[in-house]
C-alpha cells in the first residue's frame, strides 16, 4: 500500500480527515512488530502528514518522534513479550496522541 505524500498546509478538516485516516490504519498493525514492513510505512506515512500540516521541527513531529515502541532498556532476560508490550503501549501513546491533536485542530479558530 503506497500512499501519495500530503501536499499543503490544508484546512482544518483534510488535517483531522488525515489523521483519522492514519488513526484508523493502527488496527492493521495489531500482530505486528516494531520491526515490520507495515508499521514502518504507518510511522513514515504519519510522520510524513505531520511534517506538512505542523511543519518538520514542530513540538507535534518531535512529540510523535518521541514514542516508543520498543523497550526502552533490554536485558539478556527480556523475552518477546517485552517486545510486544512495548509495541501495544506505543501504539497506544500513539493513538491518544493523534486524538488530541485532532482535538486541539478542531478547537482552533
Amino acid at each position: 500500500m503506497h500512499r501519495e505524500r500530503v501536499s499543503g498546509t490544508g484546512s482544518r478538516e483534510e488535517m483531522t480527515k488525515e489523521i483519522e485516516r492514519q488513526i484508523l490504519a493502527m488496527e492493521g498493525l495489531k500482530g505486528k512488530s516494531a520491526v515490520s514492513a507495515e508499521f514502518s510505512m504507518w510511522r513514515r506515512q504519519t510522520e510524513d502528514i505531520l511534517n506538512v500540516f505542523f511543519g518538520e521541527n514542530s513540538a507535534e513531529v518531535q512529540e510523535f518522534n518521541a514514542i516508543y515502541y520498543t523497550p526502552v532498556f533490554l536485558t539478556c532476560r527480556m523475552g518477546d513479550e517485552a517486545f510486544d508490550e512495548a509495541f501495544r503501549g506505543g501504539l497506544a501513546e500513539a493513538r491518544l496522541f493523534l486524538q488530541s491533536l485532532m482535538e486541539k485542530i478542531r478547537r482552533t479558530d
